[in-house]
């Protein structure tokens, strides 16, 4: 490695590293001193890895259940399970991928973006501003702080990237990228676009064998972890996948969902703004495609067009900054290899493009200790009172924190679905539904955001708990704890009446909220 390229590695890793440290002091000073990831869904992951390390996969040691829609993150958190720093896990894993995904671009950086401005040859500072603004569109250091699998699907995004703009110089593609288009499915399924690119441009070198047998490769934990799930009386997708994506949501063919799912998306493409960087990107890569004469190139950019029209088409967007970033980093990447061809650019209008792509990614640093400050005020209250306070089966709809670290026996009834097979295939929750559920599973204590549901009339609600402010992921500003029969209410609302004292100054909480149609009134502006 030449001295000007180690050096700009080390600067830009230096610069992630910063920028890490800094949100986390930030996420500890707003949290109490407690460290909280950004999304309550990373500790799903981090209870099932939990039961995983038991050896039963699912939330609940009584049931199998899939709530994860990856397949290989969970297994990552299984080290340390049961310890005290087993939180950290996921920082630790991010952290390395975050590192090992800023040395790639920093390398591709000052091997292929621009080597020549206005001015002739691209500065040193110039590249290092480069690699910043490609890392900021790589959403690097929020996504650290998710505790979720999307750090390591862009560094492998990355990897495919490097590789297909070797196959762009007519080199063959580094085993190790090709390795990464196999695991990337596994680690998510929208990933599955990436590989077929791999193969694609496998394909155009010639390399038809390997081509085939990259996508083979990246099939087989996919088609075993549905084996691995019909096994379990569980569906052949996780079910986190089937909730989410509304299948049960319809009594309509697939091929009909299908066609309103990928219509719906097309035109979200043209109407939210949050799709415009995938799109633009998308639309820049029509023309590059269809003026290149050499075959091979022609593959590698056929396989930049199918990521870009497969995430507009079937992929999500936003929740958080984290669905997108996979397919904008890759195409992002591949144009700076494309732009690297031209003798001559006008730097300040390359900048501009990155910064519109960075955009949405600068805005979530922010938003990022903003969020941890939302679960630790709701989520990690929650978890707090049904573990320290509480201590029996309960029923929630926001599953995460509330099912990590709790007292083996513990059940958790998981009525939105990612966690109870039984829930997830309830399309109509009536309170019937919802009363009958909890009925048979002895559940007393339900906590639950009221808009989502009608409840059951004959449930009493003991407690309202609402933040200062309305949350940034969820839109959820209350939940309430109810009593599933009139026997439980009076052991509930002691416990409830020591868990009052304890919670911060940002809670607001009321005993006996007014029952109303459409939910429960805000209570009065009393901060403990």
């Amino acid at each position: 490695m030449r001295a000007s390229c180690r050096s700009l590695v080390l600067a830009c890793v230096a610069l992630y590293l910063l920028v890490v440290a800094v949100v986390w002091f930030a996420i500890r000073h707003a949290d109490g001193g407690h460290f909280i990831y950004a999304l309550d869904d990373a500790y799903i992951h981090l209870a099932l890895a939990e039961n995983i390390a038991r050896g039963h996969y699912g939330i609940n040691a009584i049931e199998a259940s899939s709530p994860s829609s990856s397949i290989l993150w969970p297994f990552l958190l299984v080290p340390f399970a049961g310890k005290a720093w087993h939180i950290y896990v996921p920082l630790f894993w991010n952290v390395l991928f975050g590192i090992a995904a800023t040395c790639l671009i920093a390398g591709a950086i000052h091997r292929w973006p621009p080597q020549a401005d206005e001015n002739g040859r691209m500065a040193w500072g110039k590249q290092l501003l480069t690699a910043l603004f490609v890392m900021l569109t790589a959403n690097l250091a929020s996504l650290t702080f998710l505790g979720m699998e999307h750090v390591l699907q862009v560094l492998i995004a990355i990897c495919c990237a490097f590789g297909m703009m070797e196959a762009l110089s007519g080199r063959r593609i580094p085993n190790w990228c090709i390795a990464a288009a196999v695991i990337g499915p596994a680690v998510r399924y929208e990933d599955l676009s990436l590989t077929v690119a791999i193969g694609l441009a496998l394909w155009g070198l010639g390399e038809r064998k390997k081509a085939g047998a990259v996508i083979a490769l990246s099939l087989i934990p996919l088609i075993g972890f549905s084996l691995f799930l019909r096994n379990h009386q569980l569906p052949m997708l996780p079910t986190s996948v089937m909730v989410k994506g509304g299948v049960y949501s319809t009594h309509a063919s697939l091929a009909h969902r299908l066609v309103r799912l990928v219509g719906g998306d097309l035109n979200q493409a043209i109407t939210k703004s949050a799709r415009w960087p995938v799109l633009v990107l998308f639309l820049v890569f029509v023309p590059i495609f269809w003026q290149e004469r050499v075959k091979a190139r022609r593959y590698v950019f056929a396989g930049v067009l199918l990521v870009g029209i497969m995430h507009l088409a079937l992929g999500r967007f936003g929740w958080f900054f984290r669905y997108e970033v996979y397919a904008l980093i890759l195409l992002t990447m591949i144009l700076l290899r494309v732009l690297a061809e031209q003798p001559r650019f006008l730097f300040g209008y390359f900048v501009l493009g990155l910064v519109f792509c960075a955009a949405p990614y600068i805005a979530a640093l922010h938003a990022t200790v903003t969020a941890t400050h939302d679960v630790y005020g709701q989520q990690y209250q929650m978890h707090r009172f049904a573990n320290d306070f509480y201590g029996h089966d309960f029923a929630v709809n926001d599953l995460g924190m509330v099912s990590y670290q709790k007292p083996l026996g513990t059940y958790v009834l998981d009525v939105f679905g990612l966690a109870s097979p039984e829930a997830s295939r309830q399309v109509s929750k009536t309170p019937e539904w919802l009363d009958g559920i909890v009925k048979r599973h002895g559940v007393k204590l339900a906590m639950l955001y009221p808009e989502w549901f009608d409840i059951p009339l004959n449930w009493i609600p003991v407690a309202k708990m609402c933040l200062d402010k309305t949350p940034m992921i969820n839109d959820e500003q209350c939940m309430v704890f109810y009593s599933t029969s009139a026997e439980a209410e009076p052991e509930i609302r002691a416990d409830l009446m020591r868990f009052e004292p304890t919670l911060p100054k940002r809670v607001v909480f009321r005993f006996d909220p007014e029952r109303r149609e459409g939910g429960y009134p805000m209570p009065p502006p009393h901060h403990k």
